[in-house]
């Protein structure tokens, strides 16, 4: 049963907002084989972004903002039609690990929870920190779960994403390590 279940697709869509991501790209939608579908928001990507996605057979979606709301990722969740019970998002610089994909595939089949706060192992230079402030973001939820928090542009960023900010979740979150 072990064995099967790992060879399981996740019923989840990864989302990876971008903007000429060509560097990061490759290595992070590599470790994304077993999620059902892989689509990229790209803000007018000036390098070979949309290619690399599009040759790693990612769906792209180009995503021009108006300077109002919403950003891009409440954008994408209210505009791509969703296939998959949950969304995760990712940076570009962001990779998931074996271990994670694993935890996923045996959690997401019997979880009542809405959605998952991810804790990020830390990288520098090549090495893993291992001291300072840990790292957590609402990245993992259930479709349709709710939003990301909408930041007064007068006060915060005039950026096109919400950075790092916290979903607006119905229902119960739990805690993993991505």
């Amino acid at each position: 049963m072990a064995t099967s279940l790992l060879r399981m697709s996740l019923d989840v869509t990864v989302i990876i907002p971008v903007k000429n991501e060509a560097i990061n790209l490759p290595q992070c939608l590599a470790c994304l084989g077993a999620f059902d579908q892989i689509v990229v928001v790209d803000s007018g990507s000036t390098d070979a972004t949309c290619e690399i996605a599009t040759k790693a057979g990612a769906k792209v979606l180009d995503f021009e903002w108006n300077g109002q709301f919403p950003k891009k990722r409440n954008w994408v969740l209210r505009n791509h039609i969703f296939e998959t019970e949950w969304v995760l998002f990712l940076d570009a610089d962001e990779f998931v690990t074996e271990a994670f994909v694993a935890e996923l595939k045996q959690l997401l089949s019997s979880t009542e929870c809405s959605g998952f706060w991810l804790n990020y192992e830390r990288w520098f230079i090549g090495r893993e920190l291992k001291h300072g402030d840990e790292f957590t973001k609402l990245a993992l939820f259930r479709v349709g779960a709710g939003e990301y928090e909408r930041i007064n542009e007068d006060q915060w960023s005039r950026l096109d994403m919400e950075i790092h900010g916290v979903g607006h979740k119905k229902g119960s979150v739990q805690e993993i390590i991505i």
